[in-house]
């Protein structure tokens, strides 16, 4: 090793030390600001939400927070007697309840985030433009390096898979008479291909290198569960294949992070498609739309690609920012805050895609393939 490699190592290894300097002084901060108002960790984390959102329905903040949907329903009612939330009928919808923010969560969140978001900024002030690039690029990709690890350790188990004998490359289920069908994955994957072309009697099938997941089959709904003791970079060498029958409509959700993700979802009837828990490379071709069809990615990411067939509506609110941006012909640059982008008659089509993307990214790209 030369005496320019030693010295890059150190500084590597001063950059991880004082980044885990930094996670702990925020973590006392953490823990100051949660005993003087009053409230534990959790009820702490789920305030940052709110404070930062404003309003947000119950099941968005679960799944921000990390929580079950019994467990944040528990935080919520404490949250409430406190006079930290609300909840309230979603005006737009009388079904929904949304929980919003009170003249209390927006004081302790000024003094938790706004705060260091002053000191933050009069620190950046005097770096430029380059500087202040490279730091945004780096906490994103380590946003996503956090929440991929997080869903990594939290998926141990010993259970024997359901749809799959242990160890086993390969599982599926017949189709029978389902008339619809859903496709989760709960606990994230190193390497995950989705696409159309499960046999017509098949409602999936699906393949695996490495330790075999989790497979249960309710119904239609097909959820892989990917276990992971805790053995570092163990997970990076698994991958799965899953196919699915075109048939029948499908509803895709992928949780827990992801070190890569193709879904070639052409071909199939696509309801709803949900990625969240970051990613470090993510690519999908949708298909043509029918009706509205939400479409969510949250949490960071290091490369996003989305295509959609030509002639599709679509429209992508971009929150969090991107190092790199392009939708169709327009190639962006950076972009920080929230941003909307819609293809022309989007207002009008009756067929659509509504793309939500928050988390950041270092690429995004949105175009017709």
């Amino acid at each position: 090793m030369t005496a320019d490699d030693a010295a890059h190592s150190a500084l590597i290894a001063e950059v991880n030390e004082q980044f885990g300097e930094l996670r702990q002084a925020a973590d006392l901060l953490d823990e100051a600001v949660a005993a003087q108002v009053g409230v534990n960790r959790t009820d702490l984390r789920c305030l940052g939400i709110i404070y930062r959102r404003g309003r947000l329905t119950a099941g968005e903040l679960a799944e921000e927070s990390g929580l079950t949907p019994g467990a944040i329903t528990t935080v919520l009612d404490r949250m409430e007697r406190a006079g930290f939330a609300n909840r309230v009928a979603d005006p737009a919808d009388r079904r929904r309840v949304l929980v919003v923010s009170t003249a209390a969560t927006r004081e302790v969140g000024a003094r938790l985030h706004g705060e260091v978001e002053v000191a933050s900024s009069a620190e950046l002030a005097g770096h430029s433009a380059e500087e202040l690039t490279l730091i945004r690029d780096y906490l994103r990709r380590m946003c996503s390096v956090y929440e991929s690890q997080a869903a990594h350790v939290a998926g141990g188990g010993e259970d024997v898979p359901a749809g799959a004998e242990p160890g086993a490359p390969e599982a599926w289920s017949p189709r029978g008479d389902i008339t619809e069908g859903r496709l989760a994955f709960t606990h994230g994957a190193a390497d995950v291909l989705i696409r159309a072309g499960a046999a017509d009697g098949e409602l999936y099938r699906a393949t695996f290198e490495g330790p075999a997941p989790d497979v249960t089959v309710q119904g239609g709904a097909v959820t892989i569960s990917q276990k992971r003791r805790f053995r570092p970079f163990d997970w990076r060498g698994r991958s799965c294949e899953v196919a699915l029958n075109p048939g029948i409509p499908w509803t895709v959700s992928l949780k827990g992070g992801m070190a890569k993700l193709s879904a070639d979802l052409r071909g199939l009837r696509l309801t709803s498609l949900d990625i969240t828990g970051g990613a470090s490379h993510v690519e999908v071709w949708l298909p043509a739309p029918a009706g509205l069809v939400p479409v969510r990615l949250a949490g960071g990411a290091s490369h996003v690609a989305l295509h959609r067939p030509a002639g599709a509506a679509l429209r992508f609110a971009l929150g969090g920012g991107a190092s790199q941006f392009a939708f169709d012909e327009q190639k962006l640059g950076a972009l920080g805050g929230k941003n909307v982008f819609a293809t022309p008659g989007f207002a009008a089509a009756a067929d659509r895609y509504e793309v939500r993307f928050s988390g950041g990214a270092s690429e995004v790209t949105v175009d017709v393939a």
